[in-house]
């Protein structure tokens, strides 16, 4: 769950998994929807909502920061796919090639390279480059790499792009950008760091799924990419799905530069944070972790003072225990082992301190905690063979539910108007 090889399980299982329909668990989450799935203290993404009432003239930002339950794709899909369908959509918003890192993703868009990458993320103790705004880069030295993205745009999400905004370090500001069909303009990052570090704005004549972008003259530097914002030209929601594998509060906040990189290039008017499970697997006390929620909050409200921030409390996840049993097979005895499940206190604890920490700084939050209970049923077969991660239609279910928490304190705040 806290290292590159354990991200590799989460990917192998997830390739296995037989995919539904968004439709289908829209319909599954009306019929079993828990009492509780409420978003608690709503007035406060007011502003937010404010926002959502002008859609029709302005994209409205939104960032679901988390871990392996957000990087892999299907719980963020699922909740900005249904808000782009009630409110409008803007684009595909924040992607970045995990694949070329050797890690699972968003399982709708794929990218390409003539060039191998290394790669780095917050979560690693030993980091030779700084990950960026996603929280993790891949770096190469070749002098001339090139990355092609291929929108597959078969899980609900549109990947049709206007434009693109790419961001990268390619150790000197001379390198030349080059992509068939845009027009390519290249300004500084607008978050601080290296002298170098870029932006590169493709604007497309018309609508691409694909496009491929070379960066020449980049000599012998170490040339690297964080990935990249695209657009459709309409307004609407732009959703920012980022999540690290083993992610916990304390290492998006550890190097400054990730969660102000985050703010400033992505501007969100919401920041949805769904982070908990590792602290819960950590060991780490609760007035440790109430800090580290307590530094993430505080550098988002120093970075955008007017955004509005939505709590979100961890899946009931569970604990194993294996125990060792021979069984004759044959002539021979082998050994097998029994899993059992048993809960995880920590996971308790986790969800309380957010709520406490919530309702002591006037922060919404959704107990996804309580509906996960309250909707075990519903549940039972949805989670993976870890009791940790839910499968794709566990996290398109939960994703669902999230927006039907919002759709709701939504309709509440016109009616309150």
């Amino acid at each position: 769950m806290d290292s590159k090889g354990k991200s590799a399980k989460v990917l192998v299982f997830f390739i296995g998994v037989l995919l539904v329909t968004v439709d289908a668990v829209a319909q599954h989450a009306a019929a079993t929807t828990a009492s509780n799935n409420i978003i608690q203290q709503d007035t406060a993404l007011y502003r937010f909502f404010a926002a959502l009432n002008q859609v029709d003239s302005n994209v409205v930002s939104i960032l679901h920061l988390g871990d392996s339950h957000i990087q892999a794709g299907f719980f963020p899909v699922a909740t900005g796919g249904a808000l782009q369908q009630q409110f409008g959509n803007a684009g595909r918003g924040w992607v970045f090639p995990y694949n070329l890192a050797g890690t699972n993703g968003p399982d709708d868009y794929r990218w390409n390279s003539t060039v191998r990458w290394q790669t780095d993320r917050i979560i690693d103790k030993h980091k030779d480059q700084e990950p960026g705004p996603g929280g993790i880069v891949i770096y190469s030295q070749s002098a001339a790499p090139t990355l092609a993205f291929n929108g597959r745009g078969d899980n609900g999400m549109e990947d049709e792009v206007t434009q693109a905004q790419l961001f990268f370090d390619a150790g000197t500001t001379d390198v030349s950008v080059q992509t068939p069909g845009a027009e390519v303009t290249v300004m500084p990052a607008p978050y601080p760091g290296s002298p170098t570090l870029s932006r590169a704005t493709l604007n497309f004549s018309q609508p691409m799924s694909t496009f491929q972008t070379r960066w020449e003259d980049n000599g012998s530097t170490i040339f690297r990419f964080y990935g990249a914002i695209l657009q459709n030209g309409h307004n609407g929601i732009l959703y920012h799905a980022i999540g690290i594998n083993g992610a916990q509060y304390q290492h998006y906040v550890e190097i400054d530069n990730t969660l102000a990189a985050q703010c400033q290039a992505l501007q969100p008017q919401l920041v949805i944070i769904s982070l908990g499970t590792n602290e819960a697997y950590s060991g780490l006390g609760a007035a440790a972790i109430r800090d580290q929620v307590d530094n993430a909050v505080r550098l988002i409200k120093e970075q955008l003072p007017n955004v509005n921030i939505l709590l979100t409390t961890p899946p009931d996840c569970m604990r194993t225990s294996k125990k060792a049993f021979r069984k004759k097979a044959g002539k021979k005895y082998r050994t097998y082992y029994r899993i059992n499940f048993y809960p995880n206190p920590a996971i308790n604890m986790v969800t309380q301190l957010l709520i406490d920490y919530s309702r002591e700084h006037g922060l919404a939050y959704w107990n996804f905690n309580a509906v996960n209970k309250a909707m075990k049923s519903s549940f039972a077969g949805a989670w993976a063979p870890d009791h940790i991660h839910f499968s794709a239609r566990g996290y398109q279910l939960q994703g669902r539910l999230l927006y039907e928490a919002l759709r709701r304190s939504y309709a509440l705040y016109l009616d309150r108007r």
